[in-house]
């Protein structure tokens, strides 16, 4: 691993995996402080306009008509700027259907051309008293300006003077705004206006400004969100447009209201309408779908095309509608249309009150939004699985986002809940990563663990075969020994539940007529009860070959293994000594299953209730006793373990009914071959379930003394 892996590593595993995300939490979160400074705000501009994609503005009704200068009207009229008569013509017109407002998103700062003293100056061959029965232009237009309907004409803010530019001599009747209300709002040095007779004439101006930084972050690629409200033109605070349109449709006595706090503008009011506004005077446009339904050309309403009350009750904008004079921008929902749309935008989200919202107070709340995200993020990552860290992720990310498009959709709140979460990723990933890295460091651990464990169960399974074979070897081969026997046959298996076990027999001549039988099981499993095992068979098999009576070697016997049995571990067992030439059975059981005895086609078992005692260590020094019977010809002896009567398939045991059953159907058969029946009967029965205990058999059938001696 490089040296720079290792610095890596340490810095994302830090403080248990926390350091490196709180670290990034204060970047992003200074970050966020300072988005306008990032790209980030181009992501959070793009949210919000994907916000008015999804939910548009209803637009209901039409309660403004746009009448655009287009090419039709100037193919039929000539091109602009047309004569003041022909635009006086056209307001007058308008004026005649009694519209709430006309607004002119015009602004007529020099005088017409076809002025009768313009024209004697640029032509003096002409008449001078055929010029002076001319009509004046901007009279007619003034004229025009002072009909039943108020109009509104536009101005332009500038904050460099041009010539020409000067100040309006109109402005509304605006309580007194505070200073810090004042320094917010949006400010102009100057402005471009019309000449000031059409401007007497007119019921008042309006500002036409986008905003004052047109190239600002807001309006990048020509989008434009926002338009001023109220600005400052020099010392006086104007309206927009559209807005002053209203204000003059309401009545002249109907000041519009003003609403601020101590960081600036909040509100503004005309008569019961009521927009939310930015600090600074501006409005955050609810954009409508655009549509074609409001735009008439000027040359059919020139032609008297519609009626009379086509206008009654509606706000009529005139403006430019045409390639070359229009100045065309781009809304947050992808339209490409006029300036002039802007107007109308506005003054149907006065009339329905609808607005975007983004108050001082919405960036803290983004802020702390961001800081406890990235705390729950550091505090339950690190305690969670990796799958269930990425799923904890995008959760709050979903819930994140889908509080800002339900804020949109209930209040037309602007609350960025992508950029939140974009920012929120570096902190996930730190984390993440040291989840991965401690989980990758884990398995590793874990796999050398389980490495070291397979190397030490395959040492102990070495191990446990090497004990099983060696304890199989400690018991007899019956058939090795025994096989050319013409007195008796033997046969006997043994079958271990686990590698080892405790079950144990044993078969030999303590003398050329006395053949010895032991059968024993050592409570427990497993390496203990083996080891156990071994100590039993080795010392039935010294003791019982001293010469002494059976039950006196049997007493020995449970002394010896008293002696040293730290475990406290007890043996059942049967011994027997049979008489080969006789058929006398001299035999001890010490709490072991009496063997079962066939004969004549009849079973039956050993009486060892009366003579028989508990386990060998069981009580200790007990007083064990033989008893006697004499084996018949053909007799059968069958000594077993309960590995055999208590061998379950879940439900229930082999017993000893089955036993005998089999035993009893069998008995005939070689004693080799009947003693792998009876181990298969078993298994058959357990149904593949494991062997609960060992299984230990022993067969032995009598023969009687040779012919040759009887």
């Amino acid at each position: 691993m490089s040296q720079a892996t290792r610095i890596i590593l340490a810095l994302i595993r830090a403080g248990r995996g926390r350091a490196l995300p709180l670290v990034f939490l204060a970047l992003v979160s200074l970050a966020l402080v300072q988005i306008d400074r990032t790209p980030l705000a181009s992501l959070r501009n793009a949210q919000f306009d994907r916000y008015q994609r999804q939910m548009p503005r209803p637009r209901l009704d039409e309660p403004v008509i746009v009448v655009g200068i287009d090419s039709n009207s100037l193919h039929q009229y000539g091109q602009w700027p047309w004569p003041r008569d022909l635009m006086a013509q056209l307001v007058t017109t308008i004026q005649a259907s009694q519209p709430l407002a006309i607004g002119l998103d015009i602004i007529f700062a020099e005088r017409d051309r076809y002025s009768p003293d313009i024209l004697a100056a640029r032509m003096p061959h002409l008449n001078r008293e055929s010029l002076s029965r001319l009509p004046k232009p901007d009279e007619l237009l003034a004229e025009a300006l002072k009909g039943k309907a108020p109009t509104v004409l536009a101005l332009a803010g500038l904050n460099n003077p041009l010539p020409g530019a000067r100040l309006p001599g109109k402005h509304p009747a605006i309580p007194a705004l505070d200073e810090k209300t004042r320094a917010a709002l949006s400010r102009y040095e100057t402005a471009l206006s019309s000449l000031p007779g059409l401007e007497t004439a007119a019921s008042g101006v309006g500002l036409i400004n986008s905003g004052p930084d047109r190239l600002h972050q807001e309006n990048e690629r020509g989008i434009v969100r926002r338009v001023p409200a109220l600005a400052m033109v020099g010392d006086r605070p104007l309206l927009s447009l559209p807005l002053e349109m209203v204000r003059q449709a309401l009545g002249e006595d109907s000041s519009p209201i003003v609403e601020f706090d101590r960081h600036g503008m909040t509100a503004i009011a005309l008569g019961s309408y009521r927009l939310p506004t930015q600090s600074n005077g501006e409005l955050l446009l609810h954009y409508g779908r655009a549509n074609s339904n409001y735009y008439l050309s000027a040359a059919d309403v020139l032609a008297g095309n519609y009626s009379p009350d086509f206008f009654q009750s509606r706000f009529v904008i005139i403006g430019f509608n045409t390639t070359g004079l229009q100045d065309r921008i781009i809304t947050p929902l992808g339209d490409s249309l006029p300036g002039i749309d802007i107007h109308a935008q506005v003054i149907e989200s006065l009339l329905s009150g609808s607005a975007l919202q983004r108050p001082f107070w919405m960036e803290k709340l983004e802020l702390i939004t961001l800081l406890l995200g990235g705390v729950f993020l550091i505090l339950a990552v690190p305690a969670l699985k990796p799958r269930y860290a990425i799923f904890s992720f995008a959760g709050l990310g979903g819930l994140i986002i889908g509080a800002g498009y339900l804020a949109f959709f209930r209040g037309q709140w602007l609350f960025d809940g992508p950029t939140l979460t974009l920012l929120l990723s570096p902190v996930f990933t730190s984390l993440l990563s040291n989840t991965l890295i401690t989980a990758d460091a884990q398995r590793r651990d874990n796999a050398r663990q389980l490495q070291a464990s397979r190397e030490e169960a395959a040492r102990i399974n070495g191990e446990l075969d090497a004990a099983r074979r060696i304890q199989m070897g400690l018991l007899p081969d019956p058939q090795r020994l025994f096989g050319n026997e013409p007195r008796f046959s033997i046969a006997a298996l043994l079958e271990p539940a686990r590698a080892v076990g405790g079950d144990y027999y044993d078969c030999f001549m303590l003398d050329p007529q006395h053949l010895c039988l032991v059968i024993g099981d050592v409570s427990g499993k497993g390496v203990p009860a083996s080891l156990f095992m071994a100590i039993s068979k080795t010392l039935t098999g010294t003791l019982t070959r001293q010469g002494t009576a059976l039950a006196e070697a049997v007493r020995h016997l449970e002394a010896e293994l008293s002696r040293a049995n730290p475990e406290y571990l007890f043996v059942t067992s049967f011994m027997a000594v049979l008489d080969v030439e006789s058929g006398w059975l001299d035999y001890v059981s010490a709490g072991h299953d009496a063997p079962l005895l066939v004969r004549r086609g009849c079973i039956s078992r050993l009486d060892t209730a009366e003579l028989g005692g508990p386990p060998l260590c069981a009580l200790g020094d007990y007083p064990f006793e033989s008893a006697r019977t004499r084996l018949e010809t053909d007799d059968l002896l069958c000594l077993f373990t309960d590995g055999i009567t208590e061998a379950g398939n879940g439900t229930a045991m082999f017993g000893s009914q089955r036993l005998e059953e089999q035993l009893l159907a069998a008995s005939d058969h070689d004693l080799v071959e009947l003693a792998g029946q009876l181990r298969d009967s078993v298994r058959a029965f357990e149904s593949g379930q494991p062997a609960a205990d060992d299984l230990t058999l022993m067969l032995l059938r009598w023969h009687g003394r040779p012919l040759s001696e009887r």
